[in-house]
């Protein structure tokens, strides 16, 4: 019976992996792009992806991969069960299998390289189809999918990864724009919402607004399909920047999406010389999605 994979979405990589394989390691802004994933017991996948300006040589890279075992206890042979175009080594030790694959993306010059772990018996079925589900984005379109620890965001093209701050039960990552003095937007994800509501949904989100800002407006609007409160503010920012004309706007949701059971918080800020704000075009958070495990086993890089 073919197990049902799960689609972690994470600096322009895709991947699917068994639900209780949870996200183990993952790269932050500036940082080589690798995921690691784990069950309760063991690592099990490691991912790591870079792009090239260049062909690689596979065969030489495996080579190397080759003569840096060989005087391990280990017994090699290829990949010959491999999918598509990737290539790799098997590595038969007393305390399990070791799959170490390669393969470059030629279109998007993305070299992407996966080490698969079986302590026990070795799933070849499954095997291939966590490789057949890695893929980059493609780097032409003008949005990308940002998906893991229960988030799922389709991001517009512009913004890169500032900065993640996960913890279990609580999950926020923060968007900077490429551009300069450009927008910024923070998604956040609360579970055991009881446990963070001490107080109405409209008294919550005003008390999240740091000290150096004052509200302007506050109402209910409809955002996912769910009732939403938003609340707009206003933020100081320094005596030459108010001289120039210049303030801090901030807009802020937050909604109880009923299906996750899970609380939203999604805010945007940017400096402007006055007018409203809004949230940048583009950007969605899709909720309602089916609650797996969510939880991060650590963030060590």
């Amino acid at each position: 019976m073919a197990v049902q994979l799960t689609q972690t979405c994470w600096q322009g990589m895709e991947v699917g992996h068994p639900v209780d394989w949870e996200l183990a390691v993952f790269c932050s802004a500036g940082e080589p792009c690798r995921l690691v994933f784990g069950d309760r017991y063991y690592q099990r996948l490691d991912l790591r992806w870079k792009a090239l300006n260049y062909t690689p040589n596979l065969d030489l890279m495996l080579e190397k991969y080759c003569q840096q075992t060989r005087k391990e206890e280990a017994e090699l042979s290829d990949l010959n069960t491999a999918p598509g175009q990737w290539r790799g080594i098997v590595r038969e030790t007393p305390d399990g299998t070791v799959v170490r694959a390669g393969r470059f993306f030629s279109p998007s010059q993305v070299l992407v390289e996966a080490t698969l772990v079986w302590p026990e018996a070795r799933d070849t079925a499954l095997e291939r189809s966590v490789l057949a589900s890695i893929c980059p984005q493609e780097p032409a379109k003008t949005s990308q999918v940002w998906q893991a620890m229960g988030i799922r965001l389709i991001v517009p093209d512009g913004f890169g990864l500032g900065s993640v701050d996960a913890k279990v039960g609580r999950v926020r990552w923060n968007f900077n724009s490429k551009q300069k003095h450009g927008p910024q937007f923070t998604i956040e994800r609360l579970a055991m919402p009881e446990y963070w509501l001490r107080s109405p949904l409209r008294d919550w989100l005003a008390e999240q607004l740091p000290a150096n800002y004052e509200t302007t407006s506050q109402g209910l609007t409809t955002f996912n399909g769910h009732s939403t409160q938003r609340l707009e503010s206003r933020g100081r920012i320094g005596a030459l920047a108010s001289l120039r004309g210049r303030q801090q706007l901030r807009l802020d949701l937050a909604w109880l999406c009923p299906v996750e059971g899970r609380l939203y918080h999604l805010w945007s800020t940017r400096i402007s010389r006055g007018g409203g704000i809004s949230l940048p075009a583009g950007l969605e958070v899709r909720c309602c999605q089916a609650v797996a495990s969510e939880q991060v086993l650590g963030t060590g890089k």
